[in-house]
């Protein structure tokens, strides 16, 4: 039951905001929209405001929005046709407009994702590495010189070091070689001498100490920047794996609803803030994903407005449908295969 309600509240979220991202880029560019729907299925509740239908259906995942002149909305084209001016139909906008349209679907997602991550960040704090060692691994080089827990980490062959992260640095490029460690153990300076020990799993030098972790309440501009750096750092990861999934140097590795599923029950059970956390990270998966030019995803629609806009016309309603057609069995193509790891990743041990 947990994993069926994470799933339903996640993919809300993601599916929502993506629709709501169309339908404002349709608003402001004065194209009419018929309805905008939370959910699908029979309508629950709703109402009409400035020729808008708003709904809530029964089933909630996701949204939907119905413009006036939008492709493959035959059941409101001929009325559009009839009755909504030229300058409010999606079809009638410049090239421009409709791949603004198009595109700020994906582009929410992103932006959902900074907005939750800026959220976590204000409300949980983050965490600040200091250089007070916190653990110190058994018989490893720093036990063996004689840090102790607790000591802080002042200086390195006698050079006053305060990031932790430069110190790392520097124990990680000394592999083999002898560094004097200089400390302070509650007040008192204490010199050790050890040689960091090269890790092959790590693929650097280690000398077995951890540094301690606190969080620290921050506002909510640097939550806010945070969040952007927290997004951008996830897309540049995305885009790595993904290259490096095709050049073959790591496994094929994409989930699909059966695992995405799965995930979702498990990073539940966590709590409430991590839930979130996953909800942000696959916003961006979703978001990305859509952005791919694979016809009848919103990267696809772009390509085809790019396509129109290089030849000076639109495209010929069938050359656009064979191209869905494409985009439909490559979809196909990806949900197979995701459904497929997912079954070996769920049910086979």
């Amino acid at each position: 039951m947990l994993t069926i309600i994470a799933f339903i509240f996640v993919f809300s979220i993601l599916i929502f905001f993506h629709e709501l991202g169309h339908f404002i880029a349709a608003k402001v560019s004065g194209v009419k929209v018929y309805k905008f729907a939370f959910g699908f299925g029979p309508r629950i509740l709703g109402f009409t405001k400035n020729q808008t239908e708003y709904l809530i259906c029964l089933i909630p995942l996701g949204g939907y929005v119905k413009m006036a002149g939008e492709m493959g909305q035959e059941d409101v084209k001929k009325i559009s046709e009839e009755e909504v001016p030229e300058k409010q139909r999606f079809d009638k906008k410049t090239v421009g407009i409709r791949a603004l349209i198009v595109a700020l679907g994906p582009f929410m997602n992103i932006a959902t994702a900074v907005v939750i991550f800026s959220l976590i960040f204000f409300i949980n704090g983050i965490p600040v590495v200091n250089n007070f060692v916190s653990t110190v691994v058994e018989n490893g080089p720093a036990e063996q010189a004689g840090i102790l827990s607790g000591d802080k980490i002042i200086a390195i062959d006698s050079i006053k070091m305060e990031d932790p992260n430069k110190i790392a640095n520097i124990i990680n490029e000394s592999s083999g070689e002898e560094l004097q460690i200089t400390l302070d153990r509650e007040g008192e300076v204490i010199d050790v001498f050890i040689i960091p020990k090269y890790d092959d799993d790590y693929k650097k030098g280690l000398i077995g100490i951890t540094f301690e972790v606190t969080i620290e309440r921050i506002n909510i501009f640097s939550a806010f920047y945070k969040g952007l750096i927290a997004t951008g750092n996830i897309i540049k990861l995305i885009f790595s794996n993904t290259i490096e999934m095709v050049t073959g140097k790591v496994p094929l590795e994409i989930a699909g609803p059966l695992g995405i599923a799965q995930m979702t029950g498990e990073v539940a059970k966590l709590g409430f803030l991590n839930l979130l956390y996953f909800t942000a990270i696959l916003s961006i998966f979703i978001g990305l994903f859509n952005l791919l030019p694979i016809p009848i995803l919103d990267g696809g629609h772009l390509l085809i407005l790019v396509i129109e806009k290089l030849r000076g016309k639109p495209l010929e309603p069938e050359k656009i449908n064979f191209m869905y057609l494409i985009g439909i069995s490559l979809m196909v193509i990806i949900f197979v295969i995701a459904t497929y790891k997912d079954i070996l990743r769920v049910f086979v041990k």
